[in-house]
């Protein structure tokens, strides 16, 4: 009996530590505020998706990008950024970038290939070759070709605390290293919700800034 309540009381007791120490989720930013953030799983919030994330179809694949973040640099431009999760061999990413004074927020952006801005690009490793020094190379597929073809629609739908989510689709073609407009993307119906992040840009976020 004497064991029993000795094996109890230590039970108990560890079962008090651990409570003690689980204060929630590990949260890599404490200063900043997600509570504008909709959960998806409310189907009365109007978000489709988590925040930091889009879901989308390319090339009749099903694709999750995560993280999927926005920010404004220091000449007034904004940068949307989202790269594939956890795609180590490609680097797929999402880069949207709108100029001074051509981003208004909540609004459908209509893109043809004579459009300025927003410029869409998807940019991939080319995993078949490298440059003469031995370098990666990278390809880059764009909407805005000035060719005639590529087009894509940004809707931004709705905006928590600088917490942009909406939907998006199109076709981009090949223009870097080479031009090819065999070689496409295609973007289906897709659900994003960017998250804000500051500039400079966190240091977790600075590899996505560059393929």
């Amino acid at each position: 009996m004497k064991k029993f309540l000795i094996g109890t009381a230590l039970i108990l007791g560890a079962a008090v530590a651990l409570y003690s120490c689980n204060n929630g989720p590990y949260d890599a930013h404490p200063d900043t505020d997600y509570s504008s953030g909709l959960n998806p799983l409310d189907p009365n919030s109007g978000a489709n998706v988590y925040l930091g994330s889009i879901e989308s179809r390319i090339n009749n694949k099903k694709l999750l990008f995560a993280p999927a973040f926005y920010y404004v640099d220091t000449n007034s431009v904004t940068h949307f950024v989202a790269r594939v999760k956890d795609d180590s061999i490609f680097h797929r990413t999402l880069r949207i970038s709108f100029a001074d004074g051509t981003f208004n927020g909540v609004d459908t952006y209509y893109v043809t290939a004579d459009t300025f801005m927003p410029q869409i690009n998807f940019v991939m490793l080319e995993t078949s070759r490298v440059d003469l020094a031995g370098r990666k190379i990278y390809k880059t597929y764009t909407a805005n070709t000035a060719k005639g073809v590529g087009y894509s629609t940004f809707n931004i739908i709705g905006n928590e605390g600088g917490n942009m989510r909406g939907y998006m689709f199109g076709k981009f073609y090949r223009i870097l290293p080479e031009e090819n407009f065999e070689d496409t993307i295609s973007m289906e119906f897709s659900n994003f919700y960017f998250e804000k992040i500051n500039f400079p840009v966190p240091a977790e976020y600075i590899q996505y800034l560059y393929n």
